[in-house]
């Protein structure tokens, strides 16, 4: 295919390339130029009519499974949210997302069934199982005559293996190894307390130092990094000292560690929008606990973003939605909110470029190993999206999914409402 007449975000710079023309072979960009390019057949060109292409958007903090709320999660079959999975998989395409980082979730199936083209999906960059020390933020029993003692689990949430809980360092490393096993491409654990569960407050300093050393050092040995689901800066500062790569969430992130984190590299996925519906009570909970926890998350989160730009923490978009289809339409919110912190140009950068540098920590187990992502290059893969105006001049724009017009996923049209 050849995408002609577009002007291009490649993901990194201001400016943008403008009356270029790119052509596509295979899944992957094979040029682009302002030359005029001719294909072999006439039906192989779209006319972008000057609009803006950019790379495929990129989430790096999803849980493409967890498709309801807790409590009726916890009351079904595997197969009934596999197929509820499918229409949540479908929706990041609708709103532009063509590359997405599973941080918690039994995705394995939904993963090779959208890389067969049998359904419609992003990428998917699974970590499998949330790693979690029992009463910790991955021991999501929905209340406490449920049992899980190492032979008898209650919870289907937590026997369908979206997450596990393990205790000590034999557990940890028998665990850590099994999602890898799976064919995740990066390993996530619960370094400590939680707004989604129940029983964790989020002042909680969850894993030992030897358990998540043990965590971490597995990771490495197979060429890719630990990302730790994280709210203070006590767990936050042991996770750093421990060898974790991306910190998740980071909502009360001390000055300390914002300097910590920028000298040892270790990247950053917080979720503004979602935490500030979320403490507007705009996003339904199963709790009032969570309501309150929540809202201490979402203040906590406007003093976190002032960390970031002053020590230049590297960024990545996140949405972390959790319910109904319905929920998961609340990602774009996440611009809107971002571009009033970060404004419109960093903002897209974490959407696209520097997400594609993230997922690129797992080296030897990258999932998509032949081409980059969130650029447009050549030799990077072929994922874009096409909006009126430049989303990097206004992040605003992609607040609202028809404002994006056309997606194209290695090269293949999957959404056009031009």
């Amino acid at each position: 295919m050849i995408i002609k007449n577009v002007n291009i975000f490649d993901g990194i710079n201001q400016e943008l390339k403008k009356n270029m023309n790119v052509k596509v072979t295979d899944n992957t960009i094979e040029k682009i130029t302002p030359e005029t390019l001719t294909p072999a057949k006439e039906e192989e060109i779209f006319d972008g009519k000057g609009y803006t292409l950019s790379p495929g958007l990129i989430d790096c903090h999803v849980h493409i499974m967890l498709a309801d709320g807790f409590k009726n999660l916890d009351s079904m079959e595997i197969d009934e949210a596999a197929i509820r999975a499918t229409i949540v998989a479908k929706g990041f395409i609708e709103r532009g997302f063509t590359t997405v980082r599973d941080v918690g979730g039994y995705s394995w199936g939904l993963k090779a069934t959208i890389d067969q083209d049998i359904v419609v999906g992003p990428r998917i960059y699974p970590s499998g199982a949330a790693l979690s020390q029992t009463a910790g933020h991955s021991d999501y029993r929905q209340n406490r005559a449920q049992r899980n003692d190492g032979t008898t689990m209650d919870s289907p949430l937590m026997r369908q293996g979206h997450m596990v809980t393990v205790d000590g360092v034999p557990e940890c490393l028998k665990a850590a190894r099994q999602q890898l096993f799976k064919g995740a491409t990066q390993i996530k654990v619960m370094g400590g307390g939680g707004a989604s569960s129940l029983w964790d407050p989020l002042d909680t300093i969850q894993f030992t130092r030897a358990e998540l050393e043990a965590i971490v050092e597995t990771a490495t040995n197979y060429g890719t990094y630990v990302c730790s689901h994280l709210h203070v800066s006590p767990a936050m500062k042991i996770a750093i000292e421990a060898g974790v790569k991306c910190i998740e969430h980071g909502s009360e992130m001390s000055e300390e560690v914002a300097k910590m984190m920028a000298e040892k590299d270790v990247w950053l996925c917080s979720q503004y929008g979602t935490a500030g519906l979320l403490a507007e009570r705009k996003i339904p909970l199963d709790s009032e606990i969570m309501y309150q926890k929540t809202e201490r998350v979402g203040k906590g989160l406007i003093k976190n973003a002032e960390w970031v730009k002053k020590y230049k923490i590297r960024s990545v978009f996140g949405s972390d939605m959790i319910g109904t289809p319905e929920v998961h339409e609340n990602q774009l919110m996440e611009f809107p909110t971002r571009k009033n912190l970060f404004g419109s140009l960093e903002t897209m950068r974490q959407a696209t470029s520097n997400g594609g540098e993230l997922l690129k920590l797992s080296t030897i187990l990258d999932a998509y190993p032949l081409g980059e992502l969130g650029v447009i290059k050549e030799g990077a893969y072929a994922d874009f999206i096409l909006t009126k105006d430049a989303p990097s001049e206004d992040a605003n724009i992609l607040s609202d999914k028809d404002n994006i017009l056309v997606v194209w996923k290695d090269g293949k049209i999957l959404k056009n409402i031009m």
